[in-house]
């Protein structure tokens, strides 16, 4: 069986059972997510033996973290229980004040994740392994986390580990774009498949959008496989200057949190099981898809039964259309 091994922050999400301003919200969902957590738990969902790292506190919300990922089957012998620092927490405002568009509010400041540091990691988690994911989110937490990020990605070269990166730029965090050229730079380079999407670009080179791929695409010139994730406008792999492409599926958007993780995740399980790069492509649109349509980042991620569904339900309407 394929090994994969994440590193981020997992957190609590607080998503209210009804849309607008967080101010008139009473009900609220409680949810687990993550972006490299999301990625890991839909590549375990598909048939990938996952392990985690993080931080979390020593708290009840750090209980339900862990049972969030134990019931996936995700090896947690790598989370670290903090006891001084709390597990972080963000709030979902969906449908406010942009229609069909969500906003989050984080109150992680000082999270036992983002106090997780290079002397939490041991050797032996990266042995027998054969990808690492870490996502720019995590190295712009700390710097603490960067260390154990450039620790982590080093750890896995040495033993003969691909090395899985998505830029997934939070402004809030980086700030600036020479700050988040900085602190993401080292791992771009180093990346066997980079993952990354129109915003990113635009937050790292150039706003022109053909500009800003090719300026990635420079960067990127060392990775075997860079996946450029352009929301409703479909996915698209270049693998050794090949370009590949896939439309995406229209769906009824509920809440569009995940569903980047979704597709990472899908792609990397495919990739890993030895299947086409526009096989991978496919089943990624297919798991972003199924993850708008509900709520919550987790809850949503599809297994291949699920996704097989959604595709034959799909070639139906299709054979329905040409009729």
């Amino acid at each position: 069986m394929k090994r994969a091994l994440g590193l981020g922050e997992i957190m609590i999400q607080m998503n209210p059972t009804e849309k607008g301003a967080l101010r008139f919200q009473t009900l609220y969902e409680r949810h687990v997510a993550g972006s490299e957590a999301n990625t890991i738990t839909q590549m375990q969902r598909l048939g990938i033996e996952c392990s985690f790292l993080t931080a979390v506190g020593a708290d009840e919300f750090g209980k339900v973290v862990l049972a969030s990922l134990r019931s996936e089957g995700i090896d947690t012998s790598g989370v670290v229980i903090d006891e001084k620092n709390p597990t972080a927490v963000y709030f979902v405002q969906r449908g406010y004040p942009v229609p069909d568009k969500t906003m989050v509010f984080y109150y992680r400041k000082g999270s036992a994740a983002s106090n997780f540091g290079p002397q939490h990691l041991k050797e032996e988690y990266f042995k027998g392994l054969d990808l690492f994911l870490v996502s720019g989110i995590t190295p712009a937490l700390s710097d603490s986390c960067k260390e154990a990020s450039l620790k982590a990605v080093e750890l896995a070269k040495k033993h003969s580990a691909k090395v899985a990166f998505d830029t997934n730029i939070r402004i809030n965090l980086l700030k600036t774009k020479e700050n988040a050229m900085k602190t993401l730079e080292p791992f771009i380079r180093k990346a066997d498949i980079l993952f990354t999407g129109m915003g990113d670009l635009a937050m790292l080179f150039e706003s022109d959008f053909d500009r800003s791929r090719e300026s990635l695409r420079k960067m990127a010139e060392q990775a075997r496989l860079l996946v450029f994730k352009k929301g409703s406008g479909g996915i698209e792999a270049i693998v050794d200057g090949k370009r590949y492409s896939m439309p995406s599926y229209k769906v009824p958007v509920v809440d569009e949190l995940g569903a980047g993780d979704a597709c990472d995740g899908a792609f990397l399980a495919s990739y890993l099981l030895g299947k086409p790069v526009e096989e991978a492509l496919r089943y990624a649109n297919v798991a972003g898809a199924i993850t708008v349509s509900l709520k919550g980042d987790i809850e949503p991620l599809p297994d291949w039964k699920a996704m097989e569904t959604f595709l034959a339900s799909q070639e139906a309407g299709e054979k329905r259309l040409l009729r």
